[in-house]
């Protein structure tokens, strides 16, 4: 049978719909997702020249310890941990002035209990008592068990003719080591320094067994 045109036309229309889902009209397939990079943890220039002047200091190459330091802080002078640490450096390089310079620019705040007693020992070493005194004060407020430092206070105020302030500070170290002979000898000193004989008479025969 011979189809005229007009249905010719009406049956193409009709498988239109049929014929329309080509590979181009066909969805495309989701593209594969991308695994996110792991997190880098990378440890900036400074961080780790500060790690190595530590590291440094802990082996007793203080010469080296104290560059890698000033490295630091010519790349970041405010850095504190840098600054203490090169005053430690120069300390036990027997660079003491240098060493009291550096600790001077941190802020006091910053600090701790052992940065005060390193303090305390370059002035000690200096011959700088009253700065010691400060800083031993400081020092002891935060760990006031610390005997050693309370005897290195006691003896600078007695240099600077604080008697009272020493002898008190003495008594207190008796009072928890009661059998110190040679801490009770320099209470005795002190108490002669201070005019009392008849105590310091108590204290060394105390010392001596008597």
């Amino acid at each position: 049978m011979r189809l005229l045109p007009s249905r010719l036309l009406v049956l193409a229309l009709a498988l239109l719909p049929l014929c329309g889902t080509s590979a181009l009209s066909q969805p495309s397939a989701p593209a594969a997702a991308v695994a996110p990079s792991p997190p880098r943890d990378d440890v900036a220039d400074w961080l780790a020249r500060l790690e190595l002047a530590k590291l440094l200091t802990e082996s007793g190459r203080h010469a080296e310890a104290a560059e890698e330091f000033r490295k630091v802080l010519r790349d970041r002078p405010g850095e504190t941990q840098a600054r203490i640490g090169l005053a430690r450096a120069l300390f036990w390089s027997g660079k003491r002035d240098e060493a009291a310079a550096e600790l001077a620019k941190a802020p006091p705040a910053a600090l701790s209990a052992e940065d005060r007693l390193l303090q305390a020992e370059i002035h000690l070493a200096a011959g700088r008592h009253e700065q010691a005194i400060d800083a031993l004060i400081a020092y002891l407020a935060l760990r006031p068990a610390d005997l050693k430092a309370r005897l290195k206070l006691a003896d600078a105020l007695s240099w600077r003719k604080r008697l009272d302030e020493s002898l008190a500070e003495y008594e207190k170290i008796l009072s928890a080591t009661p059998d110190d002979r040679q801490v009770r000898r320099r209470y005795a000193r002190v108490l002669t320094w201070a005019g009392r004989n008849d105590d310091a008479i108590r204290e060394l025969r105390i010392s001596l067994g008597r």
